[in-house]
Formats: structure tokens, sequence, C-alpha cells
């Protein structure tokens, strides 16, 4: 990216001209086995001290971007809202604060003398007994644990299809796990038309009530950018010599049986109306007469056309983002707009690798940029040509949060990211997703190197929580798997059977 703007640290002084270095190099892990050729941005980023419960940090962020392990960070340094200690195991695997504290105490107890001496006045038949039935116990539990496993990690189950070139490597296996989900996210033949079913519905609606009028979709459907539960967005324009409200709208859709009591909302910034489709449980969003959302539509398509590894990049950020719930602008999070202008990577942007073969170390590089090392409060984001930064000190943050400043591609005077005030959190996100991979590539790569680099243990293997590297941060919701399984459902039953929309659509 171009180094165009003045750049200022807190720690520096307001003369210094640029605060970030754009630098030629090779990202890599510590370890040597994790790494793509590319560039390196260093950001300014603001000096504050951050201890938790007096300890201090064992990992650090080096200056020259490898990447170091931060493993042995707690909890609280790394995602305040996730209960987890990452204090390694015996097992490897991650360890509840409670269960921590009750380890510790317990610990702690053998220190004390009791003044007596505990004797087992057990049988050796009911030791045997006993000791069965925790083994019996310990089982269930491994079994429980693995139907979690392939229930929350469905896409691990396409790792197997193809054998990885040797010497296997973390790097190869975040390659392949991340192509792996990216297969699984992809809608389905029945999710694409059942959706196209539902504008087309909506539209022979609407055109029958007001002649001439037009239904468009913009948003996540029309760039290809969608989940299986994301909302469908509308924009409906009715021809200058009609006028027509929005409930009038909503009035006409209900009566049609495409959804029940549709939310208006006049007040909005932009008036829209809010509903759930009957049939599908699809949620559908419709404005009246704008043509921004088309335009920004457009913009979109043409960065994901020039650039083939945004699309999947924004994918699997945006199914971070929704599981988080900060995919929502109107509750402060990042619409699909702002996290495509993100995921213009700088090395993406200017050509200097292969996108579609280095996906893995771009989005671990992703999570480190802006969970680590982006100065919200002083950067912000141009995504125009091969991309800039620019100072934004100057601009005045929403409740005094700072928040993305990102430009709009389409209008330089529009800030699509000044709405998000939940910025710090999605960064405490990205924070925590960057750690968990890293920690989990390297107690995969130290496995594959007591293996010769050949293969994973055999435990891991039959675990997928305990051999994906996404797995760390990521899981399928039960909404997402309601929702897949009910589209087949009205598929295989054809449920639109007696609306007569369905006449004149081609559902194969």
């Amino acid at each position: 990216m171009d180094t165009d703007g003045v750049f200022v640290d807190r720690g520096l002084s307001v003369g210094v001209d640029v605060a970030f270095v754009i630098q030629a190099q090779s990202l890599h892990f510590t370890s040597g086995d994790f790494y793509a050729n590319s560039s390196s941005i260093k950001m300014g980023r603001s000096k504050r001290k951050h201890q938790a419960n007096n300890e201090s940090k064992r990992g650090h962020y080096k200056r020259d971007r490898d990447y170091v392990d931060y493993s042995d960070i707690i909890a609280n340094d790394m995602y305040e809202d996730d209960h987890i200690s990452i204090a390694s195991s015996s097992e490897g695997e991650y360890v509840s604060s409670d269960s921590a504290s009750d380890s510790i105490s317990n610990k702690e107890e053998d220190f004390i003398s009791l003044g007596t001496e505990v004797v087992d006045e057990r049988s050796r038949q009911q030791r045997r007994f006993e000791e069965r039935a925790d083994l019996k116990r310990k089982r269930k539990e491994d079994e429980d644990t693995s139907w979690e496993s392939d229930v929350c990690y469905p896409w691990m189950e396409l790792m197997g299809n193809n054998r990885l070139k040797q010497p296997v490597s973390a790097s190869r296996l975040l390659q392949r796990e991340v192509s792996c989900l990216l297969q699984y996210l992809e809608p389905t033949k029945i999710e694409i038309r059942l959706r196209e079913y539902l504008v087309h519905r909506i539209r022979s609606v609407i055109q029958e009530k007001w002649p001439g009028s037009k239904v468009d979709v913009f948003g996540s459907f029309s760039t290809q950018l969608y989940l299986p539960n994301s909302d469908i967005d509308l924009v409906v324009r009715i021809p200058p010599s009609t006028k027509v409200r929005l409930r009038r709208i909503a009035s006409c859709l209900e009566q049609e049986d495409i959804c029940r009591d549709p939310q208006v909302i006049e007040s909005a910034s932009v008036p829209v109306i809010k509903f759930e489709d009957i049939m599908t449980k699809l949620k559908v969003d419709i404005i009246l007469d704008s043509t921004s959302g088309i335009d920004s539509a457009t913009a979109i398509q043409g960065m994901l056309k020039k650039y083939p590894g945004l699309r999947p990049l924004s994918l699997i950020v945006k199914y971070l983002l929704m599981l988080r719930n900060q995919n929502e602008v109107f509750t402060g999070g990042l619409g699909g707009y702002a996290v495509v202008c993100l995921v213009m990577h700088p090395k993406v942007a200017s050509g200097q690798i292969d996108p579609m073969q280095n996906l893995g170390v771009l989005l671990l590089d992703f999570f480190q940029l802006y969970g680590l090392n982006f100065n919200l409060d002083y950067v912000g984001i141009n995504v125009k040509g091969t991309g800039s930064y620019y100072d934004k000190s100057h601009v005045v943050c929403r409740n005094g949060r700072a928040v993305f400043s990102i430009t709009d591609p389409q209008d330089s005077h529009n800030d699509i990211g000044m709405k998000s005030y939940n910025s710090g959190s999605i960064i405490r996100s990205f924070k925590y997703a960057y750690l968990a991979m890293t920690r989990k590539a390297f107690q995969l790569q130290e496995e594959l190197k007591s293996n010769n680099y050949t293969q994973l243990d055999r435990g891991t293997l039959e675990s997928p929580k305990r051999a994906s590297i996404l797995g760390s941060f990521l899981h399928i919701s039960a909404d997402f798997m309601k929702q897949r399984e009910l589209m087949n459902t009205v598929y295989e039953e054809k449920r639109w059977d007696d609306q007569a929309a369905a006449s004149s659509f081609n559902f194969e």
C-alpha cells in the first residue's frame, strides 16, 4: 500500500512523517515451517501497558513480523468475553478458567498438613470396581466430545478426501482446512434456488400491485458474499407518478402470506421493512427508492473480480463476526461492505503473492494486523488503487469510542466505518482468533515434528476438534445447521406448490 498521509503514534511527536514501514520479506512462524512470500506492514500503535493478575506476558510481537507463540497468554489478555484459559495442559486441550482455579487450589491443598493420615479402607475388589466405573465414565465423555466435534466442526470431514504432500506442515494443514471450511460455507444449489424464488415471489406481488415498479437485489446476495442464514436485501423503486409508503408494501406482502407481522422502521436514517419469510424462515430487508445499496454492490463486485482472494477471506471474516453478533451495523458491528474493504489485503492488492495458494497465511496475517498491530485511534483506510492509510486523529468517534475509518470507494466524503461503534470488541475478536490459531498451529507443528512430518497422532486425527486449527475460534452454529436443514426439507417437500408465483419460476 502507499504510505500517503501522516501517522502519529501516541509515544511520538506530531512531526513524525511516517509511523509504519512497508518492507518486503517472508512471513513465517518462528519454527520456519509456516510461511508465504509476501510484504510486511509495520504500523504505529499506541504504547499501552496491559497487565492482568500481575502476571507478565511471556510472548511478544516482534517488529520483524515473525509469528510468535502466544500460547501462555492468559484468557483476559486474549479476549475478555471468552472465559477460556490458554495455558498449556498435558493433553494440549483448552482448560476452562474455573477448572484451572480448582486445579491450583488442589495443588495448594497438597502442601497443607492435616495432622492425620487418611487410610484407604476399601477392599481390593471395591477399588477395582470403582476404577472400572471411572474408566467407563471417561470413555463416555470421550464419545460425547467426539459427537460434539462432528456436529460443531463438520468441515473437518472434508479434510481426508485428498492426501497432503510430504512433508506435512502446519501451513499445509491450515491451507487445506481453510479450503474445506469455504467449501462447507458455500451455499448449495437448493439454497440458491430457494433464495431466488423468494425474490421472484416478492417481485411478482409488488409488480402486480404497482405496475412499472422495480425490485432489485443488493447486499451480500447480489455480491455472492452471503452465508446460508444471511439476510436478503431488496430495494423497491416505484414510478414517480405513484406515491407508496412502506406500510402499504408491508401490508400487501402480509396479505399474500409471504410474512407475518412485518416490522416497519420509518424513523431510521433509511426507512426499512424487516420480516421473515414464512416458508424458508429467511430474513428480508426492503427499502424504498434508494440506489446507494446498488452502487455499493456494484463496487464490491468490481473489487471481487479484480482480486480473486478477496471473496474467500471475506466470507470467513463475515462468519466469525456473525458468530460474535458483530456483523450488524445498527448494533455497532461491521457490515459486509466494510469487511471487504478491510480484507483488501496489501499483499493481494500489490499482486506480490497468489492469494488462492496462501489463503491460510493471509487469514492469519489479517487477524494479526487488525487484532494486534492496527492503531484504531490514528489510522484510517482507503482502498482506492492499491490502497493507502491516512491520519484520522481528527475524526470524532461516536460516544468517545474509537472506530474503523474506511473511506467509501464510491464517495470520498462517506466513512463506512463511522457507525461501527463496537470496533474495539471486533478488534478483540480478531486478536483472539490470531492467538488461538497460532497456538494450535504450533501444537500441531510439534506433533508433526515428532512423527517425522508424515502425519498427526492417531488420537488427534480421530477428533475433529483436536485436529482443527480454525476450530480453535470457529464452529458451525446451531442456527446455521437448522437453516440448511430447513431449506433441504422445503425443497424435498415442494412447499411452494400452492403459491401463484411458483408457476412462473423454474426450480430445476
